[in-house]
């Protein structure tokens, strides 16, 4: 078990890691993260994961993140059902989305979420595919969130042997991420450079076509 000047020591580096990781995104021009955001959504879709799913849950872009509404428009006109986080309190509600522009409302910091006036309430046991967000991912596939811990809380609940991965800019990608006991790692990280699959350390030699 770690000591308290561990964890402090941990969250310290979390905290100038996000800063950096942030910065990098940020600057990226908004034509290149267009395309690469589509390249990305690419190899998503190629995936056996998306193609056999049916309730996905996923989370709309905010800021500099990849663009996740190309994945929700062709999920949607594939006939499969989107499910997107809504904060309440100390945890995420979540809620089935068929048409985004009306029925998603913005909230603090800009952030989109769903109307719960219009939106039907998803249980948790309905998904069988799981897309989560991150501000940073090493290659073992660890996470680094936003420092909320919401995504840590929601996802052990998710239904065993479910996937959960991560869409992100290749720049996001480091060597290690420091971890914390309730982290959660992906099983999946699709970057416009390729995937990284579990215990794959050598995925940058390997560039998916």
């Amino acid at each position: 078990m770690k000591s308290d000047n561990e964890f402090e020591s941990t969250e310290f580096f979390k905290k100038n890691i996000r800063k950096i990781l942030q910065d990098k995104r940020d600057n990226l021009l908004i034509p290149f993260r267009k395309e690469i955001s589509n390249i990305i959504a690419e190899k998503f879709f190629d995936t056996d994961y998306y193609i056999d799913s049916n309730n996905i849950l996923i989370y709309y872009p905010f800021r500099s993140e990849v663009d996740t509404t190309i994945v929700i428009k062709k999920a949607l006109k594939d006939d499969k059902n989107i499910i997107l986080p809504r904060v309440s309190g100390q945890r995420l509600e979540l809620f089935y989305v068929n048409d985004p522009e009306k029925q998603l409302k913005k909230v603090a910091y800009g952030i989109m979420e769903p109307d719960t006036a219009l939106c039907r309430k998803a249980k948790i046991s309905s998904i069988d595919l799981a897309v989560v967000p991150g501000i940073g991912f090493d290659k073992n596939l660890n996470r680094l969130g936003y420092g909320g811990g919401f995504y840590d809380k929601l996802l052990p609940h998710i239904p065993k042997g479910v996937k959960k991965i991560a869409l992100c800019f290749d720049i996001q990608v480091i060597d290690i991420i420091p971890v914390s006991k309730n982290d959660v790692k992906v099983d999946l990280l699709i970057t416009d450079t390729g995937i990284y699959y579990p215990q794959d350390i050598f995925m940058k030699w390997i560039r998916l076509r």
